[in-house]
């Protein structure tokens, strides 16, 4: 019998996370729009072999469809496409779309996702637009819920070397760095039960890129798969007759691969090519470099299953590179004035992953706000917004001088 908890924690997905994930949507409009934007944007990563290019082409077409009533959308879910959320400025972007969570506290102060109500995410589309012999009708906020939080969708790209970036380098991370920073690590079951570090979403919640493909499917689309294998109850109640396919799970697991290859091989957008040396300087001697780390290393000889549960493969293109993506890709409490009230495994209300910078420039051109809930509408604002262990860093970049911090922020939006 799953246990409350259990069932949250396959309800969990990327938060702003990576909705819709599953499904983006490579349509004509997006291929001309692609075609205008810088050539390293959305494409694979170099020196894939001639199988891995072949999964990573494959991998578009999970990711162009629409999800309809026939693949097994719903009966609730969030959207039925990830262009909805992942289109700027190319597929794998982000956009000003939010996931909403909500919760309640019990007695005790322990944090209850209401999962009974159709918590803790918040699926408000039902199939029954697609089919009209469904009666039922999206979710809504509950009324004894008494957290809700808004989450910006992520940026997907540089998923698998985040992904190859073995548990051991950021566990080094996890010290006493002085000015008040102590990072720690997200210790999350993975799809297999195992208790690994946690590296993506905004909680650090989610342990690997099959995790989370597989989360997104079933709980932002609601096509279940091997992984996450039953369906999500709507509002917490059973399904009514001529909502939901009678195959389950929806998927045999070809689709949750596929869409899996994609987002492991997608590249991220390269380093700046010539950013600013004084702000690169100042954002090491301020702090920011203490959680924005610059660079980790992903391990050597990455294997890669090809099919689930089968063969597995060495990636030379995921074996020992470089990540340059400016986050130790740990938890850090950012104090009361960031806090979403969601608690998940190791963090608390007030805590979040060091969020990668890599990318920002193109979060930045697009105007689609930056922290998780999209608050800050730039760099300077997302700076002072910062509290709880960053206190002392915010401290030392306001007594710069106007002309330095301009530097700092000229740098930090290069990435």
């Amino acid at each position: 019998m799953k246990t409350p908890w259990s069932r949250l924690f396959t309800r969990l997905i990327l938060l702003v996370a990576l909705a819709a994930a599953a499904a983006l949507l490579w349509t004509g409009s997006h291929q001309s729009l692609r075609a205008a934007e810088p050539q390293f944007l959305g494409q694979p990563l170099p020196h894939l072999s001639a199988l891995e290019s072949t999964m990573f082409n494959r991998g578009q077409v999970p990711m162009s469809e629409t999800w309809d009533f026939r693949h097994g959308l719903g009966p609730v879910f969030t959207q039925d496409s990830c262009a909805t959320c992942h289109a700027n400025p190319v597929i794998g972007g982000n956009s000003t779309e939010q996931t909403v969570f909500f919760g309640t506290l019990n007695s005790d102060g322990s944090f209850n996702p209401l999962t009974g109500e159709g918590g803790m995410l918040l699926q408000p589309n039902s199939v029954s637009e697609y089919h009209s012999s469904c009666p039922l009708s999206g979710e809504v906020i509950p009324g004894d819920a008494t957290i809700v939080a808004s989450h910006l969708t992520p940026q997907v790209f540089g998923m698998g070397l985040i992904d190859s970036i073995p548990d051991s380098a950021i566990l080094k991370q996890a010290v006493d760095k002085g000015m008040g920073v102590k990072g720690i690590a997200n210790m999350v079951p993975d799809e297999n039960g195992n208790i690994v570090v946690g590296k993506f979403g905004y909680k650090a919640q989610l342990a690997t890129i099959l995790q989370t493909v597989a989360n997104t499917l079933a709980h932002d689309v609601g096509v279940t798969n091997p992984i996450v294998p039953a369906e999500d109850l709507p509002q917490g109640q059973s399904i009514p007759p001529g909502c939901s396919i009678t195959t389950e799970p929806n998927d045999d697991g070809s689709q949750m691969m596929d869409a899996y290859h994609y987002l492991l091989y997608l590249a991220p957008n390269p380093p700046p090519g010539n950013p600013n040396q004084h702000g690169e300087q100042l954002f090491t001697s301020v702090g920011c470099a203490l959680c924005h780390l610059p660079r980790y290393k992903t391990g050597a000889n990455i294997q890669v299953p090809v099919n689930y549960g089968g063969r597995t493969i060495t990636s030379k293109a995921l074996s020992n590179q470089p990540v340059e993506l400016y986050s130790d890709l740990l938890l850090h409490d950012m104090g009361t004035g960031l806090a979403d009230g969601l608690p998940l495994f190791q963090a608390t209300a007030s805590m979040f992953r060091t969020t990668p910078l890599w990318g920002l420039s193109t979060r930045i051109a697009s105007k689609n706000g930056l922290l998780h809930d999209g608050r800050a509408s730039d760099v300077a604002t997302a700076i002072l917004d910062h509290g709880g262990e960053a206190s002392q860093v915010v401290g030392k970049f306001r007594t710069l001088s106007p002309s330095d911090q301009a530097d700092l922020i000229a740098f930090v939006s290069s990435l």
